[in-house]
Order: structure tokens, then C-alpha cells, then sequence
């Protein structure tokens, strides 16, 4: 046959097949293609102490059947089929660092510090959470970190006093972490060596409903964090005698050490990947960062990618399409096998996205807003408010994760919702230089476009290359991304966009409440919510406005850059205030449910010392008495020994990691621009030479 002949019978092939594939899901003998599920689907479940929080009604509580015989039966049905358990009982400051309660440490009896009793009642309520997740179709993790122990056992071997850091002890076993001074960690020897491969052994004999673990090898370990786990661990593992699944998170792990001492058979032959996290400790996109793809690929080990939004922790982050989103781009990662989902939020402010993550993992279902519409509605009783509401949601979810992706840490102890120290924008931390690293290069990080367009304006100021009415007078790609080959994002016109979201989720939920017939007080509620993301959205785009035209002013030195920077760093704590205010007058009431507005989220993590518990009415009180003393950048004299406590400078605090002051402290109003004319007076020099 001719070419022509033979093309012409392949087209009618595919009409043909295309035609019948039709005709039988007409007949209900097909069914739409539906996209790839996830074999693990994981949620987060925290419990309290068990014995310094003795038994009661409160979520969360360890010895509360009640709150997780429906906790966990509500999980089940939503199509999580594993639970990852962590209690302050196994790690963190609540227990000292680690209290073990829940073995019995046979091999190590110095290191028990309950009664028999007591222990005996503690691993009695743990079997029989365990047993209730496996009835719900669930199995069990325990979430574990490395390298720690029992104070009595670090008493009984001399391991609670202060020593030199070296490859065996690492700087928190001296120092606060967590919050907390607990020397009961982070020394590496054969005595915790043994340890831990005992505390491994144990627990899968104790446990029979205990599937594995979901472990951090070790963010408190000193040394070669693989060897650790191959001479500590997966002993451990193989002598339980049960061979449970180990998913191993490669934090703070070589990808080099981790082939070398975690992934092969021969070490430990039931291995996963774990992925501390899908978009680091924090959500920016629906896509993975790069990062979990390559590991994934390289290691060829089944994955696990923690969903870890810490970035939204007092504001709904309720979007099922998002979930969908994320759950569609999972489905392309290569050896991708599931998800943790972490919370940060009470569930009511997230119950639809951590449900819809867990539906459409399971069903492989296309997107519909069907379920959560119907949803909606029966709260609400109107078809018309669920549509508005379910749309302020989606709008409202993407707002914070717009932001970060522009100002960008990968962390997430430091910024949060009304706490974005200008650090991020200035410069002076390594992650202020870049932006979310799936967005193709097209963001412009801020301190880049404050040095370019400080130096070169004409070329560089509030130009991105797309208006042809300008000079050039043509379309160019000015920044240059990617050779050339796609326009970028300016700071400036990625706040407007987040700006302009904030406005639309409040015009949604405003458009709800007209429509409501049941639950107002819930909808009123909403519409509180959505307003304090207008409110924040604001925030913002004058916050990055005033970083970056101090930014600016750094390079050019132009007394008109200087007026500038300073009137918009007045609004933006004009803004700063009014979302804080707001936020506290009308969603603090809500701290029954978890939700809180206090000082901790105002101020930075770094420097907050003894403030903490201050309330939001008392940083407001003390930032409107400064009102002439703000400073436009938080922290810029933190190599002066001197660091502010937030970016409206309430007051400022010596700093114990640093030097003291070796010059005259600035004044607060000017301060910044002099300090930057210094620090980059000679780059500039530079760079204008050149």
C-alpha cells in the first residue's frame, strides 16, 4: 500500500475505535480514564502526653476512646488506609526529649521512669488505638527521631552532663532545642547504639497491630546519619523478628550516605523512601519540588512525600481542587507511592482538602465540585452560597502560597501568616535570592530586582520586556529566563495578583452570606476568614512594596528611592496593624478550636525571647507608641549583635549568638538606608564598572 492508503486505514482505525469506546460508555460498558491512585495514603495523628495529661474530653488527648473511635473512623471513610502516630510520650520538649512509655525496655531497665502500672496501662491504650485504625482499614506507623534516650538512662551513664562537640555529640545535646534544654540526646556511642537497636527490636514484638515506621534517621545525630542507621537501626529491624516497613526520611541525609547505608536490600530489605516534604515545610504549588522527583528516581526505593503546609497555620487552607491538583501531580512521580498529610489547622478549617486529598488518591477520580458543593450546601442550605463559599475557599488557599512562593524559605519556623520579616526580602538570607523552584525561573526574586533595577532603572525598573509601547518598542525578554525564552514575573505584579485573590475570596464569601439559610453564624465566620486573607493579601503587597524600594535605594543612593521606601514602609505597618487587629477582635474568640492570634505569630522565632506570651492588643499597643521609631528591615544589624524583634520594631533585644555593638546604634527611621549604602556601596561600585 501507498503512504497516502496507509495513513488513510490508520485514521480510520482510530475513528473507528474512538467511535465503539464511545458507544460503550453511552451503554454503561466503559468508563471514563481515570488518573493514577496512591497505594499509601497516610494522615498525621499527634496524642498528648500520656501521663502528665491525664484522661479527658479534649481532641487529641491519649486516653480519649471516644474522640478517636470517631477520629478514626472518619479517616477510614475518607480513604486514608494508614495512620503515622507521634506523641510528645516518644519525642519533643513535653517529654524531656523522650520518656519511651511505650515499651517496656527490658533490655535497658535504667532507662524506664513510670511504674509497671503505668506502663503497662500506656501500652494497654496504645494496642488498642492501633487496633482501632486497623478496623477502619488503617495500618500504624510510629513516627520516630534519632538519636534519642530516657533522661534516667542518660543519668544512669553519665550522659546528662555538657560535652565537647565533636563527630559523637552534636551541638543539641548543650543548647536549647526545641524550645527546651534536654541533654538526653544526641551523643553517639556504643552504649545508644545498642539503644536504639533495642528500642527498634521492641516495638514490633510489643506491637502486634504495628506495621513500621515512619522515621527520621536523625536531625539531632552527629556523625554519618547512614551508618546509623545501618549499625543501629536496621539491626534493630531484622531482630524484631517481624520485618516491618521501614520508610526512612532522608532529612538532613546525603543523598550519597543514604544509597550508600539505606537504600541497598542487604541493609534492610522492607525500605521506603520518606521525603521531608513535597513542597519542603511548606505548600507553594501543586507541583513537587524538584528535589522529591530526583530522589525518588535516583534511590528507585517506593516514596512517601510529606504534605507539610506550615506556611498557613491560623487561616482556612479548605481547597478540595487544590488537593485534587496535588494529587494529579503526585500520580507523576516517578516510584511515588503516597503521601503524609501533616496539620497545622483545626479541622475545620481544613476538612475539605485533607478529604478530598484522600478521595481522589483513592477513587483516581477526575475533579468535581459535585461532592463538596452537596457538602456545603446541607450546611448552608442554599445551592447558591455553597457555590460562592466553595469558591472563596479555592481562591483563598492559593493566597499564602502564592506569596511564599515569591518570598521564599523552605523552612518553617520563621515566617507565618502577619510574621514576614523583611530578612526575607533584603538579601541576607540565601533563600531571600530565590523563589519556588517549580515555577521555571519566571519569579524575579526580590533582592534581584531591587540591585538591577537600582543600577540600571531605564533597563530594569518595572520592566519585564511584554509592553510594546515602550522603548524598546518591541516585545523582549529582558530577564532573560531560560535564554530567553519566557517573559518573568516582577515582585510587584505577583502582589498585585495576590492582592486582587484576597478581594475576590471576600467578594465570594460576601455574596454567600446573602444567600444563606442555615449556619449563619458558621458563614459569618467564613466571610471573617476570607476578610483577614483580603486584609493579609494587603498586607503584603505593601510589605514586599517597601523591601523592595528600600532595595532599591541600597543601589541608587537617589533621595527620591529613599522618600519612597520610608512612606511605604508607614503603610505597610499602617497594614500590618490593621490585619492584626482584625484578626485578633474577631477570630481569636476561636481559640477553643485551636485557632490563636498571639504574639508568636507576629514576631520572629529568632528573637521573640520572653515576649511570647504577650497578646496581640499589647505588640499593637507598643508599635503605635513607636510609631517614629519602626525600621524598614528586621534583623539588618544582626552582625552588630543587635536584632529587632519584628519588623515594626516594638524594641530591639541583645542577641547572645553575636558580638556586641562595635559602633554607634543607628537611628531607627534612616538606619537601614545607611547601613545598606555601606554593606553595598562597593558591589555597586562594581558592578557599575563593569
Amino acid at each position: 500500500m501507498s503512504g497516502s492508503h496507509n495513513r488513510a486505514a490508520y485514521f480510520l482505525l482510530v475513528s473507528v475505535c474512538s467511535a465503539l469506546t464511545l458507544i460503550m460508555q453511552a451503554r454503561g460498558g466503559g468508563h471514563d480514564p481515570q488518573g493514577r491512585t496512591m497505594e499509601f495514603r497516610a494522615i498525621f495523628a499527634s496524642y498528648s502526653h500520656p501521663v502528665r495529661d491525664p484522661a479527658a474530653s479534649t481532641p487529641n488527648n491519649f486516653w480519649n476512646r471516644d474522640y478517636w473511635a470517631a477520629t478514626l473512623t472518619e479517616w477510614g471513610a475518607e480513604g486514608y488506609n494508614a495512620v503515622v502516630w507521634s506523641g510528645p510520650s516518644e519525642f519533643g520538649p513535653a517529654a524531656d526529649g523522650a520518656d519511651h512509655m511505650l515499651l517496656r525496655l527490658k533490655e535497658f531497665p535504667e532507662a524506664r521512669q513510670i511504674s509497671e502500672q503505668q506502663n503497662e496501662r500506656i501500652i494497654n491504650q496504645m494496642k488498642w488505638l492501633f487496633r482501632q485504625a486497623k478496623e477502619h482499614g488503617m495500618k500504624n506507623f510510629l513516627y520516630t527521631h534519632t538519636v534519642w534516650y530516657t533522661l534516667a538512662f542518660a543519668k544512669a551513664h553519665g550522659l546528662d552532663q555538657p560535652m565537647p562537640i565533636s563527630e559523637t555529640v552534636c551541638k543539641f545535646h548543650n543548647q536549647p532545642y526545641g524550645g527546651r534544654l534536654m541533654p538526653n540526646c544526641c551523643v553517639r556511642n556504643e552504649l545508644t547504639r545498642a539503644y536504639t537497636e533495642a528500642v527498634f527490636a521492641e516495638a514490633p514484638q510489643v506491637y502486634q497491630d504495628l506495621d513500621g515506621f515512619y522515621a527520621d534517621i536523625g536531625e539531632a545525630l552527629p556523625g554519618d546519619r547512614g551508618t546509623w542507621f545501618r549499625d543501629a537501626i536496621a539491626p534493630g529491624l531484622r531482630r524484631s523478628g517481624r520485618k516491618p516497613l521501614m520508610i526512612a526520611l532522608q532529612w538532613q541525609v546525603p543523598l550519597e550516605d543514604y544509597e550508600k547505608n539505606i537504600a541497598p536490600k542487604d541493609v534492610y530489605d522492607n525500605t521506603w523512601l520518606g521525603f521531608h516534604a513535597y513542597n519542603s515545610e511548606q505548600i507553594t504549588d501543586a507541583k513537587p519540588y524538584p528535589g522529591l522527583v530526583y530522589w525518588a528516581e535516583r534511590t528507585g526505593l517506593p516514596t512517601v512525600a510529606a504534605i507539610y503546609p506550615a506556611n498557613i497555620t491560623q487561616l482556612p487552607f479548605n481547597s478540595p481542587r487544590l488537593a485534587y491538583e496535588i494529587v494529579q501531580e503526585m500520580g507523576q512521580v516517578k516510584n511515588l507511592a503516597g503521601f503524609l498529610t501533616w496539620h497545622f489547622l483545626p479541622p475545620e478549617l481544613s476538612s475539605l482538602f485533607n478529604r478530598a486529598l484522600a478521595y481522589y488518591a483513592k477513587s483516581g477520580e477526575p475533579y468535581s465540585d459535585a461532592p463538596w458543593l452537596r457538602e456545603l450546601e446541607e450546611k448552608y442550605g442554599s445551592r447558591e452560597a455553597a457555590g460562592h463559599f466553595l469558591k472563596a475557599y479555592d481562591i483563598s488557599s492559593r493566597i499564602i502560597p502564592e506569596f511564599c512562593a515569591l518570598v521564599y524559605s523552605g523552612n518553617d519556623v520563621q515566617r507565618r501568616e502577619l510574621r514576614v520579616p523583611y530578612t526575607f526580602l533584603n538579601g541576607q538570607m540565601p533563600s531571600s535570592w530565590m523563589t519556588s523552584p517549580v515555577r521555571g525561573g519566571r519569579l524575579v526574586p526580590i533582592p534581584e530586582y531591587a540591585m538591577f533595577a537600582g543600577l540600571h532603572p531605564q533597563r530594569y525598573k518595572d520592566k519585564n520586556g511584554t509592553d510594546p509601547t515602550q522603548p524598546p518598542y518591541f516585545t523582549e525578554v529582558v530577564w532573560g529566563s531560560e535564554g530567553g525564552s519566557i517573559f518573568n514575573v516582577l515582585p510587584a505584579a505577583e502582589t498585585a495578583k495576590i492582592r486582587k485573590m484576597g478581594e475576590e475570596s471576600f467578594r465570594e464569601a460576601e455574596l454567600g452570606l446573602t444567600q444563606v439559610k442555615s449556619n449563619r453564624g458558621e458563614a459569618e465566620q467564613c466571610a471573617d476568614f476570607m476578610k483577614a486573607y483580603m486584609l493579609l493579601s494587603r498586607y503584603y503587597d505593601i510589605k514586599v512594596s517597601a523591601g523592595v524600594a528600600a532595595g532599591i535605594y541600597s543601589y541608587s543612593g537617589k533621595a527620591e528611592d529613599q522618600k519612597k521606601a520610608l512612606e511605604l514602609a508607614n503603610g505597610a505597618v499602617e497594614s500590618y496593624i490593621e490585619a492584626a487587629q482584625f484578626m485578633h477582635e474577631k477570630l481569636d474568640h476561636l481559640g477553643e478550636s485551636g485557632f490563636n492570634i498571639r504574639a508568636g505569630q507576629l514576631i520572629s522565632n529568632a528573637t521573640i525571647g520572653a515576649g511570647i506570651s504577650s497578646t496581640v492588643p499589647d505588640v499593637m499597643e507598643d508599635v503605635d507608641r513607636r510609631r517614629n521609631r519602626h525600621r524598614l528591615l528586621q534583623a539588618v544589624r544582626f552582625f552588630k549583635g543587635i536584632r529587632v524583634v519584628n519588623d515594626c520594631c516594638v524594641q530591639e533585644i541583645p542577641h547572645t549568638q553575636f558580638p556586641s555593638p562595635t559602633e554607634e546604634p543607628f537611628d531607627l527611621s534612616d538606619g537601614l538606608f545607611i547601613l545598606l549604602r555601606r554593606k553595598f556601596s562597593r558591589l555597586g561600585e562594581l558592578l557599575k564598572a563593569n
